[in-house]
């Protein structure tokens, strides 16, 4: 029987283990990125962000396509394969990650990013579950423990290749690796990428973005040649940050514990947080719960959907839709992303005329302005150089041509209609971000290189993860977007982005206390790490992805604690109920109880309703071949009605203090 390529790879690899004198196999050529050099970096990059030498800024080849399989025989063999893991003493989410590796795919830690079922076409066929469970020995399962998962794929693919029909010469070969070393090296598996050494909670792709990110000198980690995660693990990595943080939680009135031990106390802390989640969770109607799962699912749609339309690479839409996020709302996020690859994309040549100037006198009437705009009067956007010189065209030119109004979005990425303030006669109105945001986005499209991307989205956890679920949902490092919505869903109650907590997990402060303390040798910021930690186990109990459980409950305490719910005797009463529950006179049980009886329960998400609204895609969704002066839109674009909140309370790159929130609009913006 003749063996296909991606066979005779996996094949060859073998030999050249068992046989180092034979050629190796030949390494896919890299294909090289550029270096964010755009005039405008430093002004616009986020502070402290590291200057890597040319090596760390080259691309990775495009994964191989995963052969077509049965789905449900590959996941009962992920299942065997978890519970095999979990007999050896890992928790289960590390176990799923661990089985969903060794299958492969797209970020998987495999050669190539090729796993089991890659190598072998009968996965899901022929080949029944035990049998492949078998094929995971003692060899491969110590291998990944040991952080070696290119040494684990030769030994468990080995011994599955064996079980087909034609193969079972791969047997001994298989059965040789069980003495190959720990820290594989790339040369001995032919070059086949991908197969050093990795720590258990990286996980490799092309375009995939560190969610911690090291800027110190000191810094001992490279984001770019390894994804570093952020979790609870990182965050213990300082002891003295992290009791630190830890002791900034025992001011929350939810917060129960006897424990003496920071760490102790921070699990405490985690389990609460976790049995939180999944009381909000369990509320949820299953109808709704199984498409408000499906947030991030339907941000890859779109961003499928506009990477083919304006004719740019997916991650670099991603990329612009993170760096948009601060202090905006999904449904407004989307719309100014669409604004920016519009312009960016087909407005290259457009000069600046006199119905922008007349926008500009309005928008930027602060007397600092006045010298930029002056440098970019009459010019087209494609002779202006500097990235925060093209944000504020861009911007102006939104505003002088473009519709001010925006889309309901739908979980599944689709457009609902027009959004309406809460009258339910007036369009809520679309309002920009820092001229610094916009830059940013710029730069995104100008260079999409990985290096760019991860210099662009700044220091923040939230941007970083909320770029990872867009641009690769499913994958498996468990990226988890935790916002200011997330926090309030963790403790159940109604905050804001001026609430300690939510500052706290970004690793700001309020001002005239005392903040969490961040480390810019590992990139951890704040109690973010706790937060992830939470959702992760969460997304544990009821077998859904951690992106999973925080669009769930995100979406659920938007409903529980609109905008019009956060006034502050409401807040005081919400406290209040903690209070007794810290205090002993309640059950955790009994307190959850008592706020969702006290914010009369969960409304309706806003896409549900979105049947009652009215207004076309065209209309909302603007193309760029729209020349419509929008009358009233001009005086501001002022984001009134922003509806059920922010996807994040502080402003990227700032995490001194947060003193009062932050204008969704540049300061001098009316």
């Amino acid at each position: 029987m003749a063996y296909s390529s991606i066979e005779d790879k996996y094949l060859s690899a073998l030999t050249a283990v068992q046989f180092p004198d034979e050629p190796p196999v030949p390494v896919m050529p890299e294909q090289p990125g550029a270096m964010g050099t755009m005039p405008g970096d430093i002004q616009l990059a986020e502070a402290g962000s590291r200057g890597l030498p040319q090596s760390a800024y080259s691309g990775q080849p495009a994964p191989a396509e995963m052969k077509s399989y049965d789905p449900t025989v590959r996941e009962r063999l992920a299942s065997f394969l978890q519970a095999g893991f979990e007999g050896m003493g890992s928790n289960r989410y590390q176990a799923r990650q661990d089985a969903q590796t060794i299958l492969g795919g797209p970020s998987s830690n495999l050669p190539l990013n090729m796993g089991i079922a890659d190598i072998i076409p009968y996965l899901g066929t022929a080949l029944q579950t035990q049998e492949a469970g078998r094929a995971i020995t003692e060899d491969a399962a110590g291998s990944i423990k040991a952080g070696n998962y290119g040494t684990a794929a030769l030994q468990a693919g080995g011994g599955v290749l064996g079980l087909i029909p034609g193969a079972a010469g791969t047997i001994k070969a298989a059965k040789g690796l069980k003495n190959v070393p720990v820290g594989l090296s790339t040369e001995a598996v032919g070059g086949m990428d991908g197969v050093l050494q990795k720590p258990l909670n990286t996980v490799t792709g092309p375009n995939l973005v560190s969610t911690r990110l090291p800027t110190a000198v000191k810094a001992t980690e490279d984001p770019l040649a390894n994804n570093l995660v952020i979790d609870l693990q990182a965050a213990k990595t300082d002891p003295e940050a992290f009791n630190h943080n830890v002791s900034l939680i025992k001011q929350y009135p939810n917060f129960l514990s006897k424990a003496r031990n920071p760490e102790k106390q921070a699990d405490d802390f985690i389990n609460e947080v976790k049995d939180n989640l999944l009381f909000l969770h369990d509320q949820v109607p299953e109808a709704t719960r199984q498409r408000s799962k499906l947030w991030y699912d339907g941000a890859r749609n779109i961003t499928t959907k506009w990477a083919d339309q304006y004719q740019v690479p997916d991650q670099a839409v991603s990329g612009v839709l993170a760096v948009l996020s601060p202090q905006k709302d999904w449904f407004m996020n989307v719309s100014l992303g669409q604004r920016v690859l519009d312009i960016v994309t087909g407005k290259q040549s457009t000069k600046w005329d006199d119905a922008m100037t007349e926008t500009a006198k309005v928008i930027w009437n602060k007397p600092q302005y006045a010298p930029m705009v002056d440098s970019i009067k009459g010019k087209t956007l494609a002779e202006i150089t500097d990235p925060g010189l093209k944000a504020m065209w861009l911007r102006t030119y939104d505003q002088a041509y473009l519709p001010r109004e925006h889309q309901i979005v739908t979980p599944e990425g689709d457009f609902a209609g027009l959004r309406m303030n809460a009258d339910g006669k007036t369009p809520t109105k679309t309002g920009w971000g820092s001229l610094n945001e916009i830059g940013k986005a710029v730069m995104i499209l100008e260079d999409p290189s990985k290096a760019s991307i991860s210099n662009n989205l700044g220091t923040m956890h939230k941007v970083r993860n909320f770029y990872n679920n867009i641009y690769a949902p499913n994958d498996p490092s468990g990226a988890v977007t935790i916002d200011t919505h997330a926090v309030a869903a963790g403790l159940l109650r109604p905050l804001s982005g001026n609430s300690r907590e939510v500052a706290h997990n970004f690793g700001s402060n309020i001002k005239g206390e005392v903040g969490p303390a961040n480390s810019s040798i590992t990139g951890v910021q704040g109690t973010y790490g706790l937060y992830a930690e939470a959702y992760r186990r969460a997304a544990q109990e009821r077998g859904v992805l951690p992106r999973e459980m925080q669009s769930i409950t995100w979406e659920a305490v938007r409903g529980l604690f609109p905008d019009t719910f956060k006034t502050a005797t409401n807040a005081d009463k919400i406290d209040g109920i903690w209070l007794q529950y810290r205090k002993g006179k309640l059950s955790q049980d009994e307190a959850r109880n008592e706020v969702f009886n006290a914010a009369g329960g969960i409304n309706a998400p806003e896409w549900e309703r979105a049947g009652l609204r009215t207004g076309s895609a065209q209309e909302v969704q603007p193309s760029i071949n729209q020349r419509e002066l929008s009358g009233a839109g001009v005086s501001g674009g002022n984001a009134t009605g922003m509806g059920s909140g922010e996807r994040s309370g502080t402003s990227a790159g700032n995490p001194s203090s947060v003193t009062g929130g932050r204008s969704a609009l540049v300061k001098g913006a009316k």
